[in-house]
């Protein structure tokens, strides 16, 4: 293990806001906010109001989504396009948008922000972050380029870890910063157990794995292959705590408070 990767154990169990109690006394697994939070009532996904509601409840750090905007800047945004954060208002392709535009675009009241905006909240409130980077772009590498610009240059005290469903987007981003965690994301498929097998192949410290795959022969493999386990999305309290029970590091969930609560 280098010492990247022991740093981010240790600094996203000791600087994340569950952790100086609940998760470092107990060893649960981390939370993390899937894209903030998500579900009636919550704040629009990937905005900094969602990402303070996950603050608010309980989680030890943020999960996030970015892509690159018309102008080059890496921002927070699930989706390709707009269609779907602004219920049909809005179909523009996020690629298609310079931040000048694209910043101005409604979301209930907030605004796609700037993977740089993200940080700097998610440091002022003790949260450690994972970054997806993804895949469904027109430039995969400009991407990972973006990516390994901003974090490289980022307060290296401050636990990140990078991912992708893609392989080669986290090659390469390993390549460009070494010092930074990765983590290869797993969703069920013909190929989920050989994507399993390749992610130490890939230097990648831990595997983001769906949770309809997440069995206990699994989880048990990527133990032995010393993988931190993250699963997502888990939302139901029984399986949060059938999954601590079976030593999984960390659970991304749309709904921290519900989950830390069934933890407790």
């Amino acid at each position: 293990m280098t010492w990247a990767e022991q740093r981010f154990r240790r600094s996203a169990r000791e600087t994340g806001r569950a952790a100086s109690s609940r998760a470092a006394a107990t060893r649960a697994p981390l939370l993390f906010g899937h894209r903030g939070v998500r579900g009636e009532g919550a704040p629009a996904e990937n905005t900094l109001a969602a990402f303070e509601e996950a603050a608010a409840q309980g989680a030890d750090g943020i999960e996030l989504d970015v892509r690159v905007c018309g102008s080059g800047e890496l921002v927070a945004l699930h989706d390709p396009d707009l269609a779907r954060v602004t219920e049909g208002a809005d179909p523009r392709a996020a690629a298609a948008l310079p931040w000048d535009e694209l910043r101005r675009v409604d979301l209930r009241g907030d605004r796609v922000p700037l993977l740089s905006e993200v940080l700097a909240f998610a440091r002022g409130r003790r949260l450690a972050v994972n970054i997806e980077m993804k895949r469904d772009v027109p430039d995969r590498t400009a991407v990972v380029l973006a990516t390994a610009r901003l974090v490289r240059a980022w307060d290296p005290r401050h636990a990140l870890l990078v991912s992708s469903f893609d392989p080669v987007m986290i090659a390469s981003f390993g390549a460009l910063v070494p010092a930074v965690p990765r983590a290869l994301l797993v969703h069920r498929s013909r190929y989920h157990d050989a994507a399993v097998r390749l992610a130490p192949a890939l230097g990648a410290l831990a595997a983001h794995i769906e949770r309809t795959i997440a069995s206990p022969e699994r989880i048990a493999l990527l133990k032995r292959q010393g993988r931190v386990i993250n699963v997502w999305t888990v939302n139901d309290p029984r399986e949060a705590q059938d999954l601590a029970a079976l030593g999984v590091d960390g659970l991304i969930t749309d709904a921290p408070r519900r989950i830390r609560d069934a933890l407790a």
